[in-house]
């Protein structure tokens, strides 16, 4: 088991709350299970590049805590130009 401060687990952490958040609406559910696959598939890094992408395209609102995960998990895994390159921040709600 991974700490709880480990990239991967803070990039799961903030994807699966971002998805239980989402759970009523089918194209992006569909589109952020299969970011949590990539991270319990060990690919942490195409992971957060690809939520990026599905945040951006479904004009997802990310909550303030959930985008601190994932720039915490980002900088980690020195992976913040995933994050930066998409404007995530834009996304970013109380």
């Amino acid at each position: 088991m991974q700490p709880t401060d480990s990239p991967d687990a803070l990039l799961r952490s903030a994807a699966a709350d971002i998805a239980r958040r989402m759970t009523e609406e089918p194209r992006p559910a569909g589109a952020l299970r299969s970011v949590l696959e990539l991270i319990d598939n060990d690919e942490a890094e195409l992971a957060l590049d690809e939520l990026a992408r599905v945040i951006e395209y479904f004009r997802i609102p990310v909550l303030r805590t959930e985008y601190d995960r994932l720039v915490a998990a980002a900088t980690r895994l020195a992976c913040m130009d995933s994050l930066t390159e998409v404007g995530v921040d834009r996304f970013v709600t109380a």
